[in-house]
């Protein structure tokens, strides 16, 4: 009896992070995105899981396509990475842990330099977050990166280190999720 339970908590895991994971409803994503004057489009798309549990939807937007995060990384053109909140369970110091986390992957743990930018982006997260809202980052050459929560503007976090450490979150060597990555790439 023991080993067939012991078959069956695996696919009872994955069938628990199904059904109680994400909303009943589909996110629909705009295909194109226009920012004070940017023009992009969807790069691609995928969603964050984690313990089996549908987290966000993540979002590309570029000027044009690519499939080369190196090149999209250090590019200083206009892009923006979308997140819309597909779990209940993401609060706003679940995101300041996340986005923190990941800026440590992004960067092999030298957010030293960034760490002023850091703070003002945690400091973004002061507000309910709930299944259903959604965030924008746009970075603009020149003005930084654009945090808008709902298409509420909140704060611009300046400097390109800053925006090649966030977009790093998810397209860097060492992405916070590897499929989620190559779903933005457009795979």
């Amino acid at each position: 009896m023991l080993t067939n339970f012991k078959k069956l908590l695996p696919l009872a895991l994955l069938l628990f992070g199904f059904f109680s994971a994400a909303p009943s409803h589909a996110v629909e994503l705009p295909t194109k995105m226009e920012y004070q004057g940017a023009k992009l489009t969807l790069n691609g798309q995928g969603i964050r899981i984690k313990f089996f549990m549908k987290i966000y939807k993540g979002s590309l937007y570029l000027e044009s396509s690519s499939s080369n995060a190196e090149e999209i990384l250090n590019s200083d053109a206009p892009m923006s990475i979308r997140i819309d909140v597909l779990s209940s369970l993401v609060t706003p110091e679940a995101m300041k842990t996340a986005l923190n986390e990941g800026l440590e992957k992004s960067t092999g743990k030298n957010t030293a330099s960034i760490k002023k930018e850091i703070d003002q982006l945690n400091a973004t997260f002061n507000s309910d977050v709930g299944s259903g809202d959604f965030y924008e980052f746009i970075y603009l050459p020149d003005l930084g990166v654009h945090v808008l929560k709902n298409s509420n503007y909140l704060d611009t976090i300046p400097g390109i280190e800053f925006k090649k450490a966030f977009f790093g979150i998810y397209l860097s060597s060492n992405p916070i999720q590897k499929s989620l990555k190559k779903s933005m790439l457009g795979g």
